[in-house]
């Protein structure tokens, strides 16, 4: 669930907050704790109660390994396909110097996760390929 508040005038705040499985435990021991004692909550409520719980942690765990899962398989595409440049004619775009250009891919390097083509020493991201010129005789 999503919280958003703004405000405005000479008070202004900002609030988002999501709520999470420790916020929903909470709300479930407050009520507990408060409950009537002369109508006490009923125990399918409680059981259906934890069985939401139990199912948002499991949903918050399960997205949290796609995401992993996601990140590691965008890593090894990545490396995946540099390392078969490796030994290949390219040409890259280079911001630094505005231009594009051309060697052959020395190595393959992964640096602060992108993955990275070293042409006559230097690193050049992935992204940045334009043209793959063959293998140089």
């Amino acid at each position: 669930m999503q919280v958003t508040a703004t405000g405005s005038g000479s008070g202004n705040y900002e609030l988002n907050k999501t709520l999470g499985k420790d916020d929903f435990l909470k709300l479930l021991v407050t009520q507990l704790r408060y409950q009537d004692p002369m109508q006490p909550v009923d125990d399918k409520e409680f059981i259906a109660q934890l069985a939401q719980f139990s199912s948002l942690e499991q949903i918050q765990n399960l997205n949290s390994t796609m995401e992993q899962f996601i990140t590691i398989n965008l890593i090894e595409g990545q490396l995946s396909r540099a390392a078969a440049l490796v030994g290949q004619e390219v040409q890259v775009y280079d911001p630094r110097r505005d231009a594009s250009i051309e060697g052959k891919v020395e190595a393959v390097r992964m640096f602060d996760g992108v993955c990275k083509l070293v042409i006559d020493g230097e690193m050049h991201d992935l992204h940045q390929l334009e043209e793959i010129r063959g293998v140089k005789k």
